[in-house]
C-alpha cells in the first residue's frame, strides 16, 4: 500500500514589499459633501460618549492622562 507524501506547508514572505506610491493627505477629496443631519451629530455624540467612558474605565491610564484624552475628544468633536 502506498501512501501520500505530507502536504508542503505554505510559503511564507516574511520580506516586505517597498513601493514608490506618494503618500498624500487624501481626506479633502473623501470630505463630506452634504451638511450633517441631527441624526448623524446624535450618533457621532453617541459614539464620543462611548469613547470617553472607556477613557474613564481604563485601569492603566492616570487621571491626568485620562482629563487629556477626554479634553481631546471633545475638541475634536467640537
Amino acid at each position: 500500500m502506498q501512501t501520500d507524501p505530507p502536504p508542503s506547508p505554505p510559503i511564507v514572505h516574511t520580506e516586505a514589499k517597498s513601493y514608490d506610491a506618494p503618500i498624500a493627505d487624501m481626506r479633502d477629496a473623501f470630505a463630506r459633501s452634504t451638511p450633517q443631519t441631527d441624526e448623524d451629530r446624535a450618533r457621532a455624540r453617541a459614539f464620543i460618549d462611548g469613547k470617553i467612558e472607556m477613557i474613564r474605565r481604563d485601569p492603566y491610564l492616570t487621571d491626568a492622562e485620562k482629563t487629556a484624552a477626554i479634553a481631546d475628544l471633545e475638541a475634536r468633536f467640537a
